[in-house]
Order: C-alpha cells, then structure tokens, then sequence
C-alpha cells in the first residue's frame, strides 16, 4: 500500500456512502426480483410437472419417450433461465460508476455498468458505459460542467452534478472516488485516503518528444548518432550478406536502411530500383519510407513480405483467383510450417512416378523407362527427366527416339502447371500426413481434417457461378453484399496468402526455375529483411531465389520479438540456410529507444523467452507505471482522464494504446473515442505525429512512440506462456519515454513478484515499480 494518511469520513463523505449502499441495496433487490426461477418460466413448470405425473403413470413402453420430452422442457427452461441472467446486472459488482445529472430542473442517479438495467419503480438507471450517449457526459465533463448530448435526434441539455467512479467487493460497494482521493472500506469500517486518481506522465530527462525532432536533419547526420558497433556495419563489404541481430530500440533498422545508403556511396552503378527492403507491418513499412526519402533513396521499393509475394505471384501465375478472407490459423500455420516440405517432397515423387508411368505405357516401355526415370534423385523433377531421358534414348532404337524425345519435351512443358498441384498438396490428407509427421509434435492431426476441409470449400464455385442461370435481381441480398459473404461459402474459388509462397516452391521443385511464361520472379542486387525472425522457412526459399547472382542481403531481426507468425523460427542459422546464403552475424548490444526501468522489465517478463543478457541501457529514465484496478470500466475512466492530462501538459506527445489483439483495441477505442480524439489505427496506418493512437501489439513491432499505454495487462489477458510472454515485450519495447500498465483485473502472472498486487480491491493511485 502507498504511503498514505487515511482519516475518518465527513458528514458528506458519509452521506455519500450510504448513496451507495442504497443504490446497491435497490439495483440488488430488483435483479433478484426479476432473476428467473431455477424451475424456469411458467410455462415450462407447468409443462415439466404435467410430463413428470404422467411419467409416474405411464407403462414402461410409453416412459422413455415422456423422459426424452422431460428433458427437452428442462433444457429449454435451463436455455430461456441463462438468456435472461445473461440480461441482468452482475450483483458482485452491478456497476462501476455514478454520476447525477440535473437536466430541466430535474435529478437524477445515472449509474455506468457492462450491461443497461433499467426499473422505474426502483429509480434503478444503469447505462451501458460504451454505447450509451448519455455516458458522454462521464467521460467528458467535470462536476459543474454543462453537458449537452445527441439522444435519438433530439439534444439533451444539463449540468453533471457529481461523478464517482465505484469499486464493490463481494456485492457491496468497497470504494468511491472523491476530490483528492477515495473513500475506502476496510474491515468493516470506511475512511478516506488521499492520493491521485491518474498517474502522471514523464519525460526522459532531456530527450525531446518525437515531434520536437527534425526527423530529415536527424537522418542526414545520423552516422554521427551512431555507436562503434553500428558504424561498422555501414563500413562492411557491400557484397558481404551481413545478420543484423539486436534487442528492441538497438537500431537494428535504423542500420539496415543506412547500410543501403553507405552501399549506394560505394557502388558506382547503383540502381535504387534494384534494392528491396521487406518490413513485416505496414506501419513499419511507412517508418521505412519515410527515413530512405529523408536519405535521397525514395526510388528503393519497400513492401511489407504479404504485399511483395502477392504482387509477384500474381504477375507470375496470372491465373491465381481472388484471396480468401481468412483462412483458419491452423490452416496458415500448417502452412508455413517447416513440415510442408516433407509433403511437397512426397507430392514430388508421386508426380515423378506419374510421368514415368505414362510415358512408359504410352511408349510401351515395359517399365524400362519408369525405372530410368526412378533411377535419379535430382530435387527439381525437370533435371531428373532430363538425366532419364539421356539414358532411355541411348538404349531406344533410331526409331523410337524421336517419339521419346517428344514424350519428354512434353512432359517438361507441363511441368510448369501447378494449379492442380496445389489444390492437391493442401487438399490431400494422406500427403498433408507427411507434414504432420515431420513437425514432430507441433502440427496436430485434427489440423489436416481442417485444412482439408478448407481446401474443399475453396475448391467450390461462388454462388455467383452456381447461380449464373438466375436473374440477376433475385440473387440481389437486402445488405447488398454477396451470397457467400460472412458464410462458410465466402472462401469459395479463393487462394489463401499463405499459398503463394507453396506455389513458387512447386515451381522450382518441378522446373528448377521461379518464372513461366507468363513471367519470372523479380531479382534484387540488395535485400533487406528486417524482424526476419517472422518470415517461414518456405518464405525464405523464395526470397533467396529474388537474391541476383552476386547479390547481398542484410537481415536484421530479434528472435525475443516473433510473434505467432515467427513460430516456425529454429535459429538464425537456420534461417540464413533457408535463404540460402552465407552470412556473417554482428551484434548491437545497447538499447537506445527505452530508458532503464522499461528495459529491466521488458527483459524480466521474458523469463526463459530471453535470447540472452539484457542489453546496455543508454539512459536512465521514469519509472514504470501500473494501475490494477476491478474491472474495463474504472480502466477506461482511468486512461481517459490520464490522457486528457497529459494532452494538456504535452500537446506535442505521441501515445500508443496497445491492446493485446484487435478485438480488445476496438473496444478500448470505442469508449476513450468519447472523450478525446484517439485514432484507432488496425492497418498500420500511424500518423507518427502527436495525439493518441490505439491499436493492437502485432501492428507496432519495429515502431516506437513517445508514450505508451497497456490497458489490457490482467491475467486473462496475458496468461503465462511463450507467446504472451513476447507479446508483452514487444508491446512494452515501443516507449521512448514511459509506459504505463493498466490491469482491468488481476495483474498478469508474467510480471515480477514486485509488480503483483496482493489485495483482492486496489486503488493504486499512480503507484510505481
């Protein structure tokens, strides 16, 4: 507990305390006298008793039938019973705030809960703290504000008199916010504590916000900003592939993107264009841009890896259909898992057998020809048919070879059709088993029926081909979508992301070659792959093979920062092999975007996820702030009001809200949206400019942002495992200057002993690490 003076209630302190065990005695009266009966409604006792009596009376012939309808009705009314609770405030903690409202002369007790509870004969209001207009009034107004609110086209005027934020341990209130402080009960007995209800924020003692920097100036000097160990990067061989590795804020990209302007320095013929840099998000990818424009480079092409393969592969097999919507995570992740492999080369040899098969019975080869064919193990089936084919024409009469010669060059044309291949590999389950296998544990085989199934629904025409006899007008829907959309049909006639990169593999094991006659796979002089720890062993293939003869590439990356897309990461160097190149590893070993306190606990939340020792801080700076509070409500109060603080003492600062994934950030936003102007930013789409922005960790890996903010930091949220693990350091490794941590709930068991909060209620007040 901080270190505070309590002192016993006033007169008004009292009075406000038995408000609200007077509010909380009615909202629990009416729900109890609303909740529905453990029998159900009416109806279905009445229906239950009548089928129990006959039960009693019926022959044995006719009692299981009267049991099947008895329990039908039970499940029913148990059905009907949980509808209506679902309906109904939670009397453990029924609402988290208060606030009266005077509007025409009138008062009135508004209360902010998860759910709208309304009984007039009670004086019982409780709005939905998202949705309802009239909680604007909460988020936006101090007590004597005026408030003034659209409700159903009509506006609604008054005066917010009083507002409390409210805490209840087991169904009662336990504390209430006053000016100054909160009124707490302890054992029994209440008593006001003093101390802030929002932390403040803190700059890093004489680092300017990022709005205050001249971002071109800083890029035009930057080699005199950097450290010995990142100098040397730039001054390596350009030819040389060099593996860039380093902890969040070590400048790893920063190095990556001025290591093409020391290459272009160096390299007389330099052609920008002629240079690809891969980023995994598109927020990074803006980031990217933005410091190779400030360096003279805009012409460099820079795509995140989704963007790059989807343009190539549609410019390579101009056949490739729409892309489906979303494919099931385990179908992505079977994927691009290193066991995909093990099925592509079982698919290999079952088409090498095939070819070998026709053209021995075409030719009547009597399996002489199956067999020279089978007699070579040469990866890409094109070389394998050309080593056979040398050998069945010298052992074939004058007058057969020119027959031959034809079957092979027919067979090698062919070679290049790999529609069929595709939808074979992912669609075939005994195949898809030698992925399975190979993963040893980490694909599981419910994964195939999955896959299978997925294949066969993309393999089905869209309602608009199925319906193609129908008039048009009938086919129109009332939401002027498709048929098929938010339907199991909507992958219908679709190719999922993930396929693109098993189609330029299928190419090159069966043709020895990443093009068709429709075209060929772009090569670079010069890749940079940064976060590489994301991209999938059959990824790499395909960017190796984009590497020119003579190339080099810089791959930076941070295995502590892959996320869900970076599981098929082995090692580095694995991954260098993959890529197929020989490169030399440098290490950055300080930290230069997080003062020390973020750092410390950045790598404590790691545990065994740790790739290494902690890097060099190379500042001190504010202490992290954590807040655990009961539930989303007090944590939306809580942001709000922060922010709307520091916005008044730092107009020009740059915050991220980074929620756990999309779902919690679009419900975050929706409630601080109310009272500020927060950007909700899911596409990568970041101003880089000052305001507030929410968004989710898998959209932030490389940026960073004057402030940051986690408001979804509980346990649920962020249980103990790997991945929540480096989410969480990731998430906590975007701050230049502070982070705060909000629990809505118990604090995630991730954290530090130091960091957990033994009180079933807290009110931190700001409290620090």
């Amino acid at each position: 507990m901080p270190n505070v003076q309590p002192r016993p209630l006033t007169a008004a302190e009292s009075k406000l305390v038995r408000d609200h065990e007077a509010f909380a005695a009615s909202v629990r009266a009416s729900v109890l006298e609303k909740a529905p009966s453990r029998s159900g409604g009416t109806e279905d006792r009445f229906a239950y008793a009548r089928l129990r009596d006959e039960y009693a009376e019926a022959g044995e012939e006719d009692r299981m039938a009267l049991l099947a309808q008895m329990h039908e009705t039970a499940a029913r009314a148990d059905a009907r019973r949980a509808q209506e609770e679902e309906l109904l405030p939670d009397l453990q903690a029924p609402y988290f705030a208060h606030m009266r409202l005077r509007t025409a002369g009138n008062v009135r007790d508004v209360l902010l809960g998860a759910r709208p509870y309304v009984d007039t004969g009670r004086a019982v209001t409780i709005v939905d703290f998202r949705r309802a207009p009239i909680a604007e009034a909460f988020f936006t107004c101090e007590p004597g504000d005026d408030y003034e609110i659209e409700v159903d086209r009509r506006t609604v005027e008054g005066v917010l008199e009083a507002r409390h934020l409210v805490a209840f341990e087991k169904g009662a209130p336990a504390a209430i916010t006053v000016e100054g402080g909160a009124l707490r009960r302890v054992r029994g007995e209440w008593h006001f504590e003093p101390g802030a209800l929002v932390p403040d924020f803190s700059r890093v003692e004489g680092l300017p916000l990022a709005a205050e920097i001249d971002h071109a100036q800083r890029e035009k000097g930057i080699a005199a900003l950097l450290d010995a160990d990142q100098r040397a990067v730039l001054e390596r061989d350009p030819k040389e592939t060099l593996l860039v590795l380093g902890a969040a804020g070590s400048g790893k990209t920063t190095v990556a993107i001025h290591r093409i302007a020391a290459i272009a320095e160096r390299t007389p013929d330099f052609d920008p264009t002629a240079v690809l840099v891969l980023v995994p998000e598109v927020g990074l990818r803006h980031l990217a841009r933005r410091m190779l424009t400030d360096l003279g480079l805009e012409r460099v092409h820079v795509r995140t890896f989704d963007e790059w393969i989807r343009g190539e592969a549609r410019r390579v097999f101009p056949w490739i259909p729409e892309e489906s919507p979303d494919a099931p995570a385990a179908v992505r992740r079977l994927k691009r898992h290193p066991g995909i492999f093990a099925a592509i080369d079982a698919l290999v040899e079952d088409i090498v057998r095939g070819i070998g098969s026709r053209i021995d019975r075409l030719h009547a080869g009597r399996g002489a020809i199956r067999e020279a064919i089978d007699a070579h193990r040469e990866p890409v089936i094109e070389h394998r048919l050309r080593q056979a084919e040398k050998a069945v024409l010298g052992a074939a009469s004058p007058a057969k070879q020119p027959l031959l010669k034809d079957a092979f060059r027919e067979a090698r044309r062919r070679l290049e059709r790999v529609q069929a291949d595709l939808h074979r590999l992912v669609g075939d389950r005994a195949l898809l088993e030698h992925a399975v296998r190979a993963a040893k544990g980490q694909l599981a085989m419910p994964v195939l029926e999955q896959a299978v199934e997925h294949t066969r629904r993309q393999l089905d025409d869209p309602s608009a081909v199925r319906f193609a006899h129908v008039d048009a007008e009938r086919l129109q829907t009332l939401d002027g979508l498709s048929l098929d959309e938010d339907t199991p049909d909507a992958v219908a006639g679709t190719i999922d992301a993930e396929d693109y990169a098993i189609l330029f593999e299928l190419l090159f094991r069966k043709t020895g070659r990443s093009g068709t006659r429709a075209g060929a796979l772009r090569r670079y002089r010069h890749l940079v792959l940064d976060e590489a720890q994301g991209l999938s062993p059959i990824e790499l293939r395909v960017l190796g093979r984009a590497l020119a003869p003579g190339g080099s590439a810089t791959v930076a990356g941070d295995a502590a920062q892959r996320l869900g897309e970076g599981e098929a990461f082995a090692s580095w160097d694995t991954l260098v092999s993959e890529l197929g190149v020989h490169s030399t590893a440098t290490h950055l070993e300080t930290s230069y975007r997080c003062p020390r306190p973020i750092l410390e606990l950045a790598y404590a939340v790691l545990g065994d996820e740790a790739a290494g020792p902690m890097p060099a801080a190379a500042r001190e700076g504010p202490a992290v702030l954590r807040t655990v509070l009961p539930g989303e409500g007090h944590a939306a109060v809580f942001i709000s009001e922060a922010l709307r603080s520091l916005a008044r003492r730092e107009p020009h600062a740059g915050v991220a809200v980074i929620a756990a994934d999309a779902k919690s950030a679009r419900a975050v936003h929706e409630v601080l949206a109310r009272s500020l102007p927060a950007r909700l930013v899911l596409d990568g789409d970041f101003a880089f400019a000052p305001g507030v922005e929410v968004t989710e960790v898998a959209q932030v890996k490389g940026l960073e942002f004057d402030y940051v903010i986690l408001p979804d930091a509980d346990a649920r949220t962020y249980p103990s495992d790997g991945e929540h693990r480096r989410k969480m350091h990731v998430a906590l490794t975007r701050a230049v200057h502070q982070v705060w941590i909000v629990a809505p709930g118990a604090l995630s068991p991730i954290f530090p002993m130091a960091l957990a909060v033994p009180e079933a209620l807290s009110w931190p007040m700001g409290r620090r690490t």
